[in-house]
């Protein structure tokens, strides 16, 4: 019991730094108090690390001596693929169109700056919602379990959203469930984080630089399409990193513990 009181705690604080960086940018519009917090959260996440299990940020997933690079930009590829794929699909389907084309200097200046701070926003949610989650569930309840918590996890963090309704729990649950699966299958956390960053910054960029908007006239909404497109692209996730070599066979993906990651991904 004590032991999961201090887990609590560890938590709370990452979570109270993490929303104080997005009540900084969301609400006082502060860059400045934004990096303050996310930089207070990365020490925190390495002082809790240390505290909890002796291993520094490695402790989360964030691993740097092996394949770093390879995790992180297949990762950012596979981002790029399922955003991409969904705005493509909502464009031929005219269910968005492109209303406003902006300058380069606009794009430059605008994307730049998001492109630098969403990668900090992007890791440390992914710290909190799945690296923190894995390092402490993995191996003490079933996988399709700690799946299923973690998503859950990262609709809840969603604190603005949460009044949006079914359609918005609907899509941040699965993309809660495409983050954790390569976590799960490389134990590392890089290949989300490269996912989840590339992704964020594929969507800013093609709903907020270049404006985009939305005809009422189709009941299918672009975040069906994106659902539709993260069960597409989970079988393709677990397909290559099978055959990059990217799996950790240490893993009990195999054995009948895998429950719902692999029945996800297979």
């Amino acid at each position: 019991m004590k032991k999961l009181g201090l887990i609590l705690i560890g938590f709370l604080i990452l979570f109270a730094l993490y929303h104080g960086a997005e009540f900084m940018i969301v609400s006082k519009n502060s860059p400045i108090g934004f990096l303050g917090f996310q930089f207070s959260f990365f020490i925190a996440a390495w002082i809790i690390a240390k505290w909890q299990t002796k291993q520094g940020m490695a402790a989360w997933g964030l691993d740097t001596r092996k394949f770093l690079m390879k995790h992180l930009a297949l990762g950012m590829l596979m981002g790029l693929v399922l955003y991409e794929l969904t705005f493509t699909i909502s464009l031929l389907l005219g269910i968005e169109k492109v209303v406003s084309t902006p300058t380069l200097s606009v794009i430059l200046s605008s994307f730049g700056l998001f492109v630098f701070g969403n990668f900090f926003a992007s890791v440390s949610e992914d710290i909190l919602t799945r690296g923190y989650v894995f390092k402490h569930l993995h191996g003490k309840v079933h996988n399709g379990l700690l799946v299923i918590i973690s998503a859950s996890i990262y609709v809840l963090n969603h604190i603005y959203r949460l009044g949006e309704g079914f359609e918005t729990y609907l899509y941040l649950f699965l993309l809660g469930v495409i983050y954790v699966i390569p976590l799960l299958l490389t134990k590392r956390l890089w290949f989300t984080g490269g996912m989840h960053w590339a992704g964020n910054c594929f969507f800013y960029l093609t709903h907020e630089v270049f404006k985009t908007d939305t005809n009422d006239g189709y009941s299918l909404s672009p975040n069906y399409i994106l659902v539709l497109s993260i069960l597409l692209i989970i079988p393709l996730n677990y397909w290559l990193l099978g055959k990059l070599k990217m799996i950790d066979r240490a893993t009990d993906i195999k054995s009948n513990e895998a429950g719902l990651v692999e029945n996800w991904a297979s």
